[in-house]
């Protein structure tokens, strides 16, 4: 007779006997059975298995809890630096234009020192409706808030620019020559003009 494979190998023929007092479950007779084999430590008080096991298991826990609240508080960290960053470029954009000292040459061999003006405001009645500047070609989003920033929320605003505001504003945004070149002046008197 061959010997079943697996557990059934090691099954002994032993009939477990009633459940006693003392043995509930009835295991003593398999447990008479046993070959000396030493026990763990921890099996040999299952009240200690059980304590170790939970032990185990919140180190676990409190090692994924930390990984988690850690990576949330960067991800806050990293929002809360954008927002700061947003709220700066912001303010900066809103911020008038301080007064600049500028030097011009004029037939004169000597430089002589003027006030650049701050940038014009626009009137009170057309500061509560801004045109979208964006329709005028060479002016994205980002320079659409500078330039309501400086005053210019219409087309009226850009439409009315001399020559001077012009030289001035590309001096102040470091344009060189691209208001001219993109024609924003004639854009925007064409756009002024359709709506009237």
């Amino acid at each position: 007779m061959t010997k079943p494979a697996g557990q059934d190998a090691n099954a002994t023929r032993v009939q477990p006997a009633p459940a006693a007092g003392d043995d509930p479950f009835g295991l003593a007779p398999w447990l008479k059975e046993m070959p000396g084999v030493p026990l763990h430590p921890l099996m040999a008080h299952p009240v200690a298995a059980m304590a170790a096991t939970t032990a185990i298991g919140f180190s676990i826990a409190g090692q994924m809890a930390g990984l988690m609240l850690g990576a949330m508080q960067t991800a806050a960290e990293r929002a809360k630096v954008a927002l700061d960053d947003a709220v700066d470029v912001t303010a900066k954009a809103e911020e008038p234009a301080p007064e600049r000292k500028i030097k011009v040459a004029r037939e004169s061999a000597t430089p002589k020192t003027v006030e650049a003006k701050p940038a014009r405001k626009a009137p009170a009645a057309k500061a509560a409706k801004a045109d979208d500047l964006k329709v005028i070609s060479g002016i994205g989003p980002k320079l659409e808030q500078v330039l309501n920033g400086m005053g210019f929320r219409c087309y009226a605003d850009i439409a009315a620019l001399k020559a001077e505001d012009v030289a001035r504003i590309e001096a102040e945004l470091g344009f060189a020559g691209r208001i001219a070149r993109d024609r924003w002046v004639e854009q925007a008197k064409a756009l002024v003009k359709d709506r009237g």
